[in-house]
């Protein structure tokens, strides 16, 4: 924006280069030689500087040097002060939309401002100065009153953005990482798992007769139950790990640089986890328990999906040898192999 911004702004203070030859001709070649040196050397903010300026500074560059080049050649004309003065204040309400911070607007607009002062000090008269001085103060009050309102507009937008975004990215009820979120993560993993040859493990959970749990107590103990649940094992993973709901009482840890043994540990972490969980209902005090089926990324598992099934083999396992159990996935081709508990 800097680039196509920066030049429309120097191209109009040149222009005025032809209403300096309306007021004053024969001061009109000293003015548009000084807008034009200003204006040059305020280009250098135009250009990309790979980063070496900040745009902030680059943004400063332009102002100040393009607004001191209106005031100093309206300076040179008769009355030119007073009549630049609409162009010199309305230079920056600019500002106040491109840049909200007040930090920043304040060192951009107070050398501008103390150079009109001090030249028309010198050049107008007092009463004419007092007035053109005040005129300059109320639209730099403007100014900074748009830039407090803009700010105040993009910091509501963002903080908007900023909840929209967790709340597409998360489960509502629990809390967790939402389904499509987690899977996506896990597939830039896997992706990087199998680029660098690193393990990779997913572990799929189940809360063990979750049914009864809302047929005895209620939906609302149920609610209560997932949101206990998926605490007890979002705190039982590293920092590394992540863990979200992909429905029902299903959820899903996935476990970059994991192999096959620490997956399996933290699978029985969180499995321990949930059974010390204890809800506490008007009727009764809930405990309950989580199956786990672990697996492990392999060759064979072309995406997040296959990866997913093969845990989801391992979790109906656990759950068809009594439950509250950690399994493995089968390796392809490998036997039958004991589960945990």
């Amino acid at each position: 924006m800097l680039p196509a911004f920066g030049v429309v702004f120097g191209s109009g203070v040149l222009l005025f280069s032809a209403w300096d030859h309306w007021i004053a001709p024969h001061q009109a070649t000293a003015t548009a030689f000084l807008r034009l040196g200003l204006v040059l050397f305020g280009a250098i903010g135009y250009l990309r500087w790979g980063g070496r300026m900040p745009v902030a500074w680059r943004c400063t560059l332009v102002y100040v040097t393009h607004t001191a080049a209106m005031i100093l050649s309206a300076s040179l004309l008769p009355n030119g002060l007073v009549l630049g003065l609409p162009a010199i204040t309305g230079a920056m309400f600019p500002l106040a939309l491109v840049e909200p911070r007040l930090r920043r607007v304040a060192v951009m607009v107070v050398p501008p401002a103390l150079l009109f002062a001090a030249l028309g000090a010198a050049v107008l008269p007092e009463q004419v100065f007092v007035s053109s001085v005040l005129v300059y103060a109320v639209m730099l009050a403007l100014t900074v009153a748009v830039a407090v309102f803009q700010g105040r507009l993009l910091r509501r937008k963002f903080m908007a953005e900023r909840a929209l975004t967790w709340s597409v990215r998360h489960d509502s009820l629990c809390g967790v990482l939402a389904r499509g979120y987690l899977l996506e993560l896990a597939g830039h993993d896997l992706a990087l798992a199998r680029r660098h040859g690193r393990p990779l493990a997913i572990g799929m959970l189940d809360i063990d007769h979750f049914k009864c749990v809302n047929d005895t107590w209620g939906h609302a103990a149920g609610d209560a139950l997932l949101r206990a649940v998926s605490k007890a094992c979002a705190g039982a993973l590293r920092a590394s790990d992540y863990f979200g709901r992909i429905g029902g009482e299903e959820f899903v840890c996935v476990m970059p640089e994991t192999d096959e043994v620490e997956a399996l540990a933290c699978a029985e972490r969180m499995r321990m986890a949930v059974a010390a969980v204890r809800l506490q209902t008007p009727s009764a005090l809930v405990r309950c328990t989580i199956s786990v089926g672990v697996a492990q990324l392999e060759h064979a598992h072309a995406d997040v999906d296959a990866l997913l099934a093969a845990a989801d083999e391992a979790l109906y396992r656990a759950k068809s040898n009594g439950r509250d159990r950690v399994e493995l996935a089968r390796r392809r081709g490998a036997p039958d192999g004991p589960g945990r508990r």
